[in-house]
């Protein structure tokens, strides 16, 4: 799906302007005494309480490293922004990845007493405060918390300034090492790491702060098709209706060769696809009227969600499976903040672009959202459909917005909502959006990655996709398989994909997938002859567990 996935290319594009400009932005400084101690932080407090301190940022060796699955395509981009950490002179950048640590070693225990660095917010270029700053200490092998400062100032706010993050403290931690961990969702830019104390004074033992808990080490594994959370979902195709004429129009003659392999003698043979996701066209609006044409549609006799069921009856006559249930996810739509006329809902006219009452637009966006589900699970009880069994809905946004305002409380009451209905909420966002590394604090209860690596065409790098199974790995994450064309060129690329999820432990049974295919390419493929099937066939191949050649 690569209605988005572009986004954070887009952004870095427009950073290139930045070293041709001179910034000189305001600064917030966010560590004065009284201002929103962090939780569990020892003497936080204005950030050169000490007027006697040294300078101790040159006497120690400084270090950065990436806490999340290292990328090529983002360390790239991260060189034209190489500033030294430590001066003002210029910014270094840093690109998706996770989180990253900067670290300061000294030789030997020193009294640290305040440690500050700046971060810059330039809305229009992508560049966003992080947020929150973990200040810690290494006292004898161990690291010591003194908490998170987190940001005073929203990443909606498309002011230009800079944000001073600080810890203080008058009697000081007495530490071999200081250490910031500071979150990267998308580009965070930094410079002005100072850390100030005493090589001859001798201040509060580390171990009086918090213990940093030590990771495990062992990533969670793959998102299996058996786990709790994805309920039971092993292939999973995305079916998009409500918009495109025939390509959104699905009718039982073309989920019967997605529920079942037929040969290209016309003979079902063995189960394909056991989910299917139903979303509308990006180019359903989002607005009262458009959703209810997009439901409409999507409930309509003879086609889109009865057709399935029609086609589940009739496959599981032929492949003699009586009472099998097709399990459906349904999606949310996603409304985004802004100036949005969505219309009427219980004769009052609902807007998204937020009032003295509720500035961040999230009454009226959870007002949209209820009226949605309501209308979506009334039309799925109605039906009554005796093959299918909805299993979850799934969010219909391929990232987490950090920038835009009420969007964590958004998409948590999205959830709540699911959960209220007994139901899971679903999401696949793309390669390094952001929130991807805080799935689930977000409220999603299960969630694919798209590699985004077939779009890359015969450029394509296998080390994307080898990220992208580390990424689902470390964070317990599906897999989205990507087709997105059946020409020769697309097919070796495809293929390639295939090989390398199984040679990374993601072939069929090892993990549970999503299928993104464009608008029906599948079922063209199905429907062709020759090296324009290949496609198909691969497909159920890989779904029956058969290797496919291509990977590394």
């Amino acid at each position: 799906m690569f209605s988005n996935c572009k986004m954070w290319a887009a952004a870095g594009m427009a950073l290139c302007a930045l070293a041709a400009v001179s910034l000189d932005p305001p600064d917030i400084a966010v560590a004065a005494a009284g201002t929103g101690n962090a939780t569990g932080a020892a003497g936080f407090g204005s950030a050169n309480a000490n007027t006697n301190m040294t300078d101790l940022t040159p006497q120690g060796a400084l270090s950065i490293a990436v806490s999340g699955v290292p990328d090529s395509t983002f360390a790239q981009e991260e060189k034209t922004y190489q500033g030294d950490v430590t001066q003002t002179s210029a910014w270094r950048g840093f690109s998706h990845q996770g989180s990253r640590t900067i670290t300061l070693a000294f030789k030997s225990p020193v009294d640290v007493q305040s440690i500050q660095i700046q971060a810059l917010q330039n809305f229009s270029l992508g560049v966003y405060f992080p947020s929150y700053v973990e200040f810690q200490f290494e006292q004898n092998g161990q690291w010591y918390t003194a908490g998170q400062r987190p940001s005073a100032v929203p990443q909606s706010d498309q002011n230009v300034m800079t944000q001073t993050f600080a810890w203080s403290s008058a009697a000081g931690i007495e530490a071999s090492a200081v250490r910031l961990v500071i979150p990267v969702d998308v580009w965070v830019f930094v410079h002005g790491f100072d850390v100030q104390g005493s090589t001859t004074a001798h201040g509060l033992a580390a171990s009086t702060l918090a213990k940093v808990t030590a990771a495990s080490g062992k990533p969670l594994g793959p998102l299996l098709p058996s786990a709790s959370n994805a309920a039971g979902i092993r292939n999973m195709l995305l079916v998009q209706t409500g918009a495109n004429g025939s390509q959104g129009t699905w009718s039982v003659q073309d989920f019967e060769p997605m529920l079942a392999y037929v040969t290209e003698s016309g003979q079902m043979t063995k189960p394909l696809f056991d989910t299917m996701l139903f979303l509308p066209y990006g180019s359903v609006n989002d607005t009262e009227q458009g959703l209810s044409n997009y439901l409409q549609d999507l409930f309509a006799i003879g086609k889109q969600l009865r057709a399935l069921n029609e086609a589940v009856g009739i496959v599981n006559q032929t492949l003699h499976r009586p009472g099998y249930q097709e399990k459906v996810v349904l999606s949310l739509p996603y409304f985004a903040y802004g100036n949005i006329d969505f219309g009427d809902i219980g004769g009052k006219d609902v807007q998204f672009g937020g009032t003295s009452g509720d500035p961040n637009g999230l009454q009226s966006r959870e007002a949209a959202e209820t009226w949605y589900v309501n209308q979506l699970l009334t039309d799925w009880k109605k039906a009554d459909f005796k093959h299918l069994k909805l299993v979850g809905l799934y969010w219909d946004e391929e990232q987490y917005r950090q920038t835009m305002p009420g969007e964590a409380q958004y998409i948590q009451y999205a959830s709540s909502l699911a959960k209220a209905n007994a139901l899971p909420l679903f999401w696949i966002p793309y390669y390094g959006a952001g929130g991807i590394w805080h799935w689930q604090s977000l409220g999603f209860t299960a969630a694919w990655i798209q590699p985004n690596y077939v779009e890359q065409g015969q450029q394509a790098d296998l080390a994307r996709m080898t990220n992208a199974t580390e990424t689902a790995s470390e964070l317990g994450l599906g897999v989205e398989v990507e087709l997105t064309g059946i020409d020769a060129a697309h097919q070796a690329v495809y293929d390639s994909s295939l090989a390398q999820l199984s040679a990374d432990g993601y072939g069929t049974n090892q993990a549970s997938h999503a299928y993104y295919d464009g608008s029906k390419l599948l079922l063209t493929s199905e429907r062709s002859h020759g090296s324009e099937r290949i496609a198909y066939d691969t497909t159920a191949s890989f779904i029956a567990g058969v290797g496919i050649h291509g990977g590394s």
